[in-house]
């Protein structure tokens, strides 16, 4: 039977890094790996991409969501037919896994029974959770219904607000296990196999249509100055949730990550296009930013 581990957290929160630690501690394992974006395109399933893996891409909307719950079941179904014994799947920040128990038993026939849910870890962002969990409802789901959670950026705050997302976790799902990281450097094949039992009940997902923020995917058609990229990000970071993808620069393909005020700006070691995904805060007139920075810091290099 296809054990699955499902990884939930917050835009940003640090979901990749735990895949590919996921990736790295099961490498002798035969393995099947779901990715799922918000945006248009997938670029987590670029971050992880290996060879011998079994890989599925789900972009533009929640898996839990009707927006591509379709696609999801279809994938889960297909996944089930595969040689693998663990199947890893990444959901969107913005996610809310709320009803996966309901649709892995929905499908028990059309996949004979082989699936297996082993256990779900949220990965919190220490720095942004106590400030987003109130005001989405996403992220106190994704908490509630995980069997293990990891607050990740311990390095990035104290111990007066470890204490205070604990607190707040504890609230919320008073049997889970609590882990307390910086990059996400955990034993996590030790964490997935002390996982704590969900003690909350299969709910419908609050993932909707009309919930799903506006997301934007902005492209440049020829290397852009680094400096002008940064101080494109920086201003346009207030009004999004997520910022990431890659851009082609005068100093080399870059890769992009930024959430708020937090902006990673690295070098990447394949040629791609300048594509950057954007998920908005503002809605819609996010558009508008884009447009004004794009033209007063890049003469309107940038565009949608």
């Amino acid at each position: 039977m296809i054990q699955i581990i499902l990884l939930s957290g917050f835009l940003g929160a640090g979901k990749t890094t735990l895949m590919q630690r996921l990736l790295d501690n099961y490498a002798d394992k035969k393995i099947g790996v779901i990715i799922n974006e918000f945006g248009e395109i997938n670029i987590d399933a670029r971050l992880v991409s290996r060879d011998g893996i079994q890989m599925a891409e789900l972009s533009n909307g929640s898996i839990f969501c009707a927006c591509i719950k379709d696609k999801f079941v279809d994938g889960l179904i297909a996944m089930s037919k595969t040689d693998i014994e663990y199947l890893f799947i990444e959901a969107s920040g913005l996610a809310d896994p709320s009803n996966m128990g309901e649709i892995v038993a929905g499908i028990r026939k059309d996949t004979d029974d082989n699936l297996m849910i082993r256990g779900s870890v949220c990965v919190i962002d220490g720095v942004s959770f106590l400030e987003l969990v109130d005001v989405l409802p996403a992220l106190e789901r994704q908490v509630r219904h995980a069997n293990a959670v990891i607050v990740n950026k311990m390095d990035l705050i104290d111990d007066t607000v470890f204490k205070e997302i604990t607190q707040c976790v504890g609230e919320i799902n008073p049997a889970v296990k609590i882990y307390a990281a910086t990059h996400c450097d955990v034993d996590i094949q030790q964490i997935a196999d002390d996982f704590s039992p969900v003690t909350a009940v299969s709910e419908d997902t609050t993932n909707t249509y009309e919930s799903r923020p506006n997301s934007f995917i902005v492209h440049c058609d020829e290397p852009i100055e680094k400096a002008k990229l940064t101080e494109f990000i920086r201003a346009i970071a207030p009004s999004s949730y997520r910022i990431k993808g890659f851009a082609n620069t005068t100093e080399g393909v870059v890769e992009v990550s930024g959430v708020v005020n937090n902006l990673i700006i690295s070098p990447w070691d394949h040629e791609e296009k300048t594509e950057i995904v954007v998920i908005s805060s503002v809605g819609i007139r996010m558009l508008s930013l884009i447009t004004q920075y794009s033209e007063e810091i890049l003469e309107g290099r940038f565009y949608i």
